[in-house]
């Protein structure tokens, strides 16, 4: 077997029916409550996590492939620290406070489920590698799809397009029956990720313009207001952060996270002290039912260093009594994390989401996916401040799976490179290709061969190392994988000696 052919196997991505069935569990994972031609059950979206995980380390055990299993595994974890940190905490919590079991089942089944969510990324990103962006955008644009045919099935396709131009005509201002059938909110957010993706990092993709396009459409029928505001910052921040040399956007990016955690912790205090209240009606901002719901909890917490935070899912409870329009959600993720965690947990959670993660991924993976998360992290934080964003499993995928599936495509792209250019198109030329002639070439010009191209290896390696898409121990291992293929290990060097 040619090592061209070894090599397409070992770095290939899977047939596109798995992605298509990727991309439909996607989707059913997020009608349940929107889609009423069927009725799906409670546990459908669990259901949709496991069995894209499942379908995904199926894939990897007939084909044999693993040669992504191992970075989607590792970053999947470190993903998972977050959920685990609030999981731990919150059990230890309710274990002091007593409380009974089915309180403490309920509290930790939010993180479990996102646990789930998270684990999903293993097997997805080992089948699909950087093909996993475009198959999500699929299953959303389906799901919004299938809402759509819904609606028109239930209310007829003229009512339906009425009130779809109404809506949008008047910027969102004047909803109708239509317009709130087929706002699909867990969803609309998961696009406003995709399409700040495909905006300022995509530019490369197949389908980009589709894809574009039906994001755009459905982000518009969903018409989150502060969807808007959020992709106009991250995607200023990434037009602007990815001009600056390595070191640079780094340290910038640390400042930006610092800024973040001292905002978080400011936000809460103005809401705890009233001020933001006054702020609020002095411009005229409606809150819809903000306010009602924020003075609701104001007794559970305080603003100091002792205080613990009541475990994850509390708010939730504690707001089930309250009077107002609507879901009984706090539409603060921010205040409702410091609430549910304490002030030292929250400063933790928020240090590893603005600042850890961001050096894990470009530390240890590259520079261009760390700068897209902290661009997709700001885009999120604008909906933590007044949503409850952090509950909603679509915008928990598009977040995380943008990041994995930039580093397979750049570790992708590096392994092409180097293996087509110098394995391929040199092989003829090498020194160390076994042929049955007699070189007529003296040693001292098969070494100045041999010599030329490994400098001219190290140059390319280091060029893209430059450019932010490895770090310095995988162009490490590159080299020695270079120098490996090309003239093998000790025991080739000495049968080749003898």
């Amino acid at each position: 077997m040619s090592k061209k052919i070894r090599f397409e196997r070992k770095f290939g991505h899977a047939s596109p029916i798995f992605g298509l069935a990727y991309a439909g569990l996607i989707a059913l994972s997020t009608l349940r409550g929107y889609f009423h031609l069927v009725e799906l059950p409670w546990y459908i979206t669990q259901f949709s996590f496991g069995a894209a995980l499942l379908l995904g380390l199926t894939w990897v055990f007939v084909t044999g492939n693993t040669s992504r299993l191992n970075l989607s595994f590792n970053f999947t974890l470190y993903l998972m620290i977050p959920n685990l940190i609030i999981l731990v905490w919150s059990v230890s919590l309710w274990v002091y406070q007593q409380q009974t079991l089915d309180m403490i089942l309920r509290g930790s089944s939010l993180t479990l489920y996102q646990i789930l969510l998270l684990s999903m990324f293993i097997g997805v990103g080992a089948m699909l590698g950087e093909q996993a962006i475009e198959y999500t955008a699929l299953g959303f644009i389906l799901a919004n799809t299938l809402v759509l045919l819904d609606v028109m099935r239930r209310a007829g396709v003229g009512a339906t397009v009425s009130g779809m131009m109404s809506f949008l005509m008047s910027a969102g201002s004047t909803d109708n029956d239509i317009s709130r059938l087929l706002e699909v909110q867990d969803v609309t957010f998961g696009i406003g990720i995709l399409l700040l993706y495909y905006l300022v990092a995509g530019k490369e993709k197949h389908w980009r313009w589709f894809y574009i396009f039906g994001l755009t459409f459905y982000l518009m029928l969903g018409f989150k207001r502060i969807l808007f505001p959020a992709i106009l910052l991250g995607l200023v921040y990434y037009v602007i952060i990815i001009r600056f040399p390595r070191k640079i956007q780094m340290g910038i990016t640390v400042l930006v996270g610092v800024l973040l955690i001292i905002i978080s912790m400011g936000y809460v205090i103005l809401i705890r002290t009233g001020v933001w209240f006054e702020i609020t009606d002095s411009l005229g901002i409606d809150l819809m039912g903000r306010k009602r719901l924020y003075t609701h909890v104001e007794p559970y917490y305080t603003i100091s260093p002792s205080f613990m935070g009541l475990g994850n899912g509390i708010v939730s409870k504690i707001l089930e009594s309250v009077e107002v329009t609507g879901n009984r959600r706090l539409h603060s993720d921010v205040l409702r994390m410091y609430i549910e965690l304490g002030m030292p947990v929250f400063l933790l959670w928020c240090f590893i989401m603005f600042i850890g993660r961001y050096l894990h991924i470009t530390r240890k993976y590259s520079l261009n996916s760390g700068a897209m998360y902290m661009a997709i992290t700001l885009l999120m934080y604008v909906t933590f401040l007044t949503d409850n964003t952090l509950e909603k499993y679509c915008p928990e995928i598009a977040w995380h799976v943008v990041p994995l599936a930039m580093i397979l495509e750049d570790r992708s792209r590096f392994s092409r490179s180097l293996h087509r250019s110098y394995l391929f198109e040199n092989e003829r030329n090498s020194p160390w290709t076994e042929t049955n002639s007699v070189s007529e070439e003296t040693k001292s010009q098969k070494r100045k061969k041999r010599r030329k191209l490994e400098n001219d290896t190290v140059k390319q390696l280091r060029k893209t190392r430059k450019e932010g898409n490895t770090t310095s121990s995988e162009t490490a291992r590159a080299l020695a994988t270079f120098r490996e293929e090309k003239w093998g290990g000790s025991k080739e060097k000495k049968r080749r000696k003898n």
